[in-house]
């Protein structure tokens, strides 16, 4: 009992120093999110063959069409006169795209000019062109690398189960929240947001009963920073303190089902996983159900926009497994973790939209990130912050692109 408390004091003496020196500095500069990563831009089902779509990712403005099976990607920006392709874009051939504007036309592949239709003999031809984004289809998703150069193996900007053998993914949603992308990140794995969640149909559904009102982990041991080199850098917790009763002037406040003569605090390892990884995404194992992985990002549109996207795995050997897991996802398990908004019940996942929308203007507007008070439950929050600011290989900025009005962030129907 001596050691316990001595742990947990720890933490909070290093979450008090933490907050008085500020070492995340980096973190706090990237509202826009962080260049030279791989962000997934849309679920693979989104953009079928010759179909084109328009998205915004770190502020820059991307255009997207498939082709022969292959996913490619420009800036939605012509280099004449600025205008976007995507609210009329002309195709006279597969592979190149034509400004509605003054018939300025690039190929998909590279973003070279290749033909003026206005000039057939410019002098710009083959000398000019737009920024071609690399990407890469994994998981039924697709990628999209924002940054300089050539891009390094994706693999060190996802989460590892991603890659797992007989893995079988569902993509679930891309939905738009007005949010920093920080904001969501940090509510993805906060330890004592288990409280909001508290009345989950899950939880009933499954006999989950005496759920905790909250977790954190007794010690900063529990916690696991992953800093390894040529892998995903990212922090993993296992919370093993659960509060399941507490009191307020008297009345005792209890998780439903939770026996009244057992203690309000437990200290036990969860079987839950939660791991992030840089640049934003989420790794949960065991979530919704055992045998499950639970994937999610936070992929900043600007610096008041995130999309919040969820993809759910699971594990089958054969195209019968296959399809009966993910005919699981869209029946069972899908609408458990998200349900449209307004619809009951809502889903686990509606809740962290809810709170990430009315967390934001605090960050926002009102300095919360220096004036915020953070308790132990925050000790997995302050490791990430402060992995982001040593590993981030560049924050992105507004420079080249800028701020685009609200009516021209794309909307996903």
């Amino acid at each position: 009992m001596v050691k316990e408390r001595e742990d947990q004091q720890d933490v909070q003496s290093e979450l008090d120093q933490a907050q008085r020196r500020k070492p995340w500095q980096r973190y706090l500069e990237a509202s826009l999110g962080l260049r030279n990563y791989w962000y997934p831009a849309l679920f693979s089902r989104e953009l079928p063959e010759d179909h084109m779509r328009a998205e915004i990712i770190a502020g820059e403005r991307l255009f997207f069409k498939r082709i022969d099976g292959k996913v490619y990607c420009v800036e939605d920006r012509c280099i004449h006169r600025g205008v976007p392709f995507s609210p009329r874009p002309e195709c006279y051939t597969d592979n190149t795209l034509t400004c509605w504007f003054h018939g300025f036309t690039y190929d998909w592949r590279t973003g070279k000019l290749v033909q003026i239709l206005t000039e057939e003999d410019s002098a710009l031809l083959g000398k000019v062109g737009i920024k071609a984004y690399p990407t890469q289809e994994v998981g039924e998703t697709i990628f999209v690398y924002i940054g300089d150069g050539a891009p390094h193996d994706i693999r060190e900007d996802a989460q590892p189960r991603l890659f797992d053998a007989d893995l079988v993914v569902e993509p679930l949603v891309r939905y738009k929240i007005k949010c920093n992308w920080r904001v969501a990140a940090e509510n993805g794995f906060d330890a004592a947001h288990i409280y909001g969640h508290r009345d989950w149909v899950g939880f009933r559904r499954g006999g989950l009963t005496a759920y905790p009102l909250g977790t954190y982990p007794s010690s900063k041991d529990i916690v696991r920073v992953l800093e390894e080199d040529g892998k995903p850098k990212g922090v993993l917790k296992r919370d093993d303190t659960q509060v399941y009763a507490a009191e307020i002037d008297g009345v005792d406040i209890r998780v439903e089902g939770y026996p009244k003569d057992a203690p309000r605090v437990r200290h036990e390892p969860r079987e839950t996983e939660v791991s992030c990884f840089m640049p934003a995404g989420l790794q949960v194992v065991g979530f919704p159900k055992r045998g499950m992985v639970h994937f999610e990002w936070y992929v900043p549109i600007d610096d008041d926009h995130h999309m919040y996207t969820i993809l759910q795995g699971g594990y089958a050997k054969t195209p019968e497994e296959r399809e009966a897991f993910k005919r699981e996802c869209r029946e069972v398990l899908g609408p458990l973790v998200w349900n449209e908004p307004g619809k009951e019940p809502a889903g686990f996942n509606n809740f962290d939209s809810f709170g990430r929308k009315w967390t934001h203007h605090a960050y926002a507007k009102e300095d919360w990130w220096h004036r915020e008070r953070l308790f132990k439950p925050d000790y997995i929050i302050m490791q990430w912050r402060m992995l982001v600011a040593k590993h981030a290989r560049a924050i992105q900025t507004w420079g080249n692109w800028q701020k685009p009005d609200e009516d021209d962030i794309p909307q996903v129907p």
